[in-house]
């Protein structure tokens, strides 16, 4: 590795996790221990993290594993390549800034030692979620990632919300990951390891129908993970979190699980022709229905939120049209992510700061803030500049990758759902500019003294804000990074592509201008008027939620109606059942047992006399006289006996 220690890649994930162990100790001796404690833990995980870069950037890779379920041959180990280095790269910067930022917002909120415990944790878990070197080994960070979303999504465990938000999203990614086990079950069957090396070479050996069932249970708990058509509706649910875990969840753990699992087996499942199209159109109608959600919502945490649905949904439609992990589709995906690691990481952050400030996330209570909040002003113009893909910042050429790529299927269709996504995002953006920040202040407001958040919220802000303004430069050394076939050339974005692409933006953004900022038609007469059904459909999210509660309400009816039907008329009556029968049994046995003793006595006594009569009938009769001859012979001797020892 370069000189660097064979440990290393143990020690990226490991530290983190356990430093958490430690939080809870160093918070009974204080806040300062503990919060000096969680930076330092947090920055010598990016450090370490950074240390991999050299051996990977060489082309080195390490696969290293000790001996854990021998009868199984399963190691527990490390795999780090491109992709595993440069995930685990972007967690550990996105932890460490949002540790940052959490200094400051979440310094007078109670349960301090947990809510770091866990943000520790789940940093440690998804950096070993990354550099596991088995399907084994990835399924139980997989679920440690899940169990330490539900805990800091449900942190404000004494709102009912927020409980209800993390069974929601505990409940509904267990669906996903019931559909990744039973996958990874299927492969073991066929190649008898779960070792991603073996698993990938053999993976040719395996029968094309049984590979396709694995590839779209893979499939169905990626999707799943990272909040996808269908079962997407739960990270909308997640914002019940504080704004700091959103910003981890969404820029670089939870919801980038999926992305991180598709783009690991892209080799092994591109062979699938199904595969592949459902990756497709799944990112695809995702990557427009999140857009859509996020232009209606009035929730300034739901734009981010459904933001990132739409934005995955992106980076899904990417993969689907790649042929292979060296192709441009896998490049722009990736790409695309790290893009949205820092633009919807600074969305939240920044956010996070308006919401501190007024104490409500309702966009239509704000407005006028830009005099108030002049840096968290340049930080939103930032954000939107940046999602929508204007240049110089990265996503405008991750998601010119993105549209280039989807355009070369020749696929109109679809590549019709990535431009309208692309116009919306401008479009919901921009709405959320002018309603937070043109115009004037509510009444409500207007004797709220507003200031800017604390300096290191800022300072952590600002730290993503130079990140999303530099990426877009360090494409060609990203595309080294990740040995891609695809050459990144600044020069080749001045093309007809990329007007293309700001024309759309354009597009997207015109219709908002003239209803929100000129009101040249006021929003609430559109929404009551021809398009109220339509204003309908997205305020219920495309009524997803309300079809899965009827079937979860059709269940639970179901269940009482069986309970009802199997307990009360059933189960309740069994005991009875067997009492009645038992008593029956009781007294036939009883009946049958007297009967019986008394017929054995009369026998017994008729037998006695039969042979009674029998015995008599052999003597003369003088029995008593016998008797009396035997007792007399009897005390005759004994006395006898008594006068010779005398």
């Amino acid at each position: 590795m370069l000189g660097l220690p064979e440990y290393l890649p143990w020690l990226v994930w490991l530290f983190p996790i356990f430093s958490s162990l430690l939080v809870p100790f160093l918070d009974k001796l204080g806040s300062k221990y503990r919060d000096f404690f969680v930076i330092f833990s947090g920055l010598a995980t990016l450090i370490l993290a950074v240390m991999l870069i050299p051996p990977v950037y060489s082309g080195e890779t390490i696969q290293q594993g000790i001996e854990w379920i021998p009868i199984a041959d399963i190691k527990l180990g490390v795999y780090l390549d491109p992709l595993s280095a440069l995930f685990t790269i972007l967690i550990a910067f996105i932890g460490f800034v949002v540790l940052l930022y959490s200094l400051n917002y979440m310094a007078h909120e109670e349960g301090l030692a947990r809510y770091y415990f866990f943000m520790l944790f789940f940093i440690g878990s998804m950096i070993g979620l990354v550099m596991a070197d088995n399907f084994l080994q990835l399924f139980i960070f997989w679920e440690l990632v899940g169990l330490c979303s539900y805990a800091l999504v449900s942190f404000w465990y004494k709102k009912p919300e927020a409980v209800k938000a993390g069974i929601k999203v505990f409940l509904m990614t267990k669906i996903g990951d019931i559909a990744l086990l039973a996958g990874i079950f299927l492969i073991y069957i066929h190649v008898h390891s779960l070792s991603y090396l073996q698993v990938f070479e053999q993976s040719k050996n395996i029968a094309t129908p049984i590979l396709t069932v694995a590839s779209l249970l893979f499939l169905f708990g990626a999707t799943v993970k990272s909040a996808q058509l269908p079962l997407h509706t739960w990270l909308y649910s997640a914002m019940e979190a504080p704004t700091s875990v959103s910003c981890l969840l969404h820029g670089a753990t939870m919801v980038k699980a999926g992305i991180y699992l598709i783009a690991r087996t892209h080799d092994m499942f591109s062979v699938i022709p199904i595969w592949l199209n459902s990756l497709a159109w799944i990112g695809a109608l995702t990557a427009l229905i999140g857009a859509t959600l996020a232009l209606h919502t009035p929730d300034i945490k739901g734009v981010p939120a459904y933001s990132t649905i739409s934005q995955i949904g992106f980076m899904m439609a990417a993969l689907g049209v790649a042929s292979s992990s060296t192709d441009l589709g896998w490049f722009a995906s990736i790409f695309h992510m790290i893009s949205h690691a820092f633009f919807q990481g600074l969305g939240f952050l920044a956010i996070g700061g308006i919401i501190h400030q007024l104490g409500t996330r309702d966009m239509r209570k704000m407005g006028g803030l830009r005099r108030e909040m002049p840096i968290t002003f340049a930080l939103c113009i930032i954000v939107i500049l940046a999602r929508s893909g204007i240049p110089p910042f990265s996503s405008f050429f991750s998601k010119g990758l993105i549209a280039k790529s989807v355009l070369s299927t020749g696929n109109i269709l679809l590549a019709l759902l990535i431009y309208s996504a692309a116009a919306l995002t401008f479009a919901y953006s921009y709405r959320f500019l002018v309603l937070t920040f043109a115009g004037k202040k509510p009444a409500y407001l207007e004797k709220t003294k507003i200031h800017e958040p604390p300096s290191l919220m800022l300072l952590a802000s600002s730290i993503l804000a130079a990140g999303c303004v530099i990426l877009g430069f360090l494409g060609e050394f990203i595309t080294q990074f990740l040995h891609s076939r695809f050459i990144f050339n600044l020069s080749d974005f001045l093309s007809i592509e990329s007007l293309l692409f700001i024309a759309t933006l354009i597009i997207g953004g015109l219709p908002i201008y003239l209803v929100y900022q000129r009101r040249v038609v006021p929003p609430e007469r559109i929404r009551s008027g021809a398009l109220s059904f339509l204003d309908k459909t997205l305020e219920k999210g495309y009524f997803f939620d309300s079809l899965y509660g009827a079937i979860s309400r059709g269940f639970i009816k179901m269940a009482r109606i069986t309970l009802k039907a199997l307990e009360l008329r059933v189960m309740d009556r069994i005991p009875y059942i067997v009492a009645a029968a038992s008593v029956r049994a009781a007294r036939l046995l009883l009946y049958r047992f007297d009967k019986g003793l008394d017929e054995l006595t009369h026998l017994t006594a008729h037998a006695i006399e039969f042979h009674s009569l029998k015995i008599k009938r052999t003597h003369s009769g003088a029995l008593p006289q016998f008797v009396m001859a035997a007792i007399l012979g009897f005390l005759f001797l004994s006395l006898l006996l008594l006068l010779t020892i005398r």
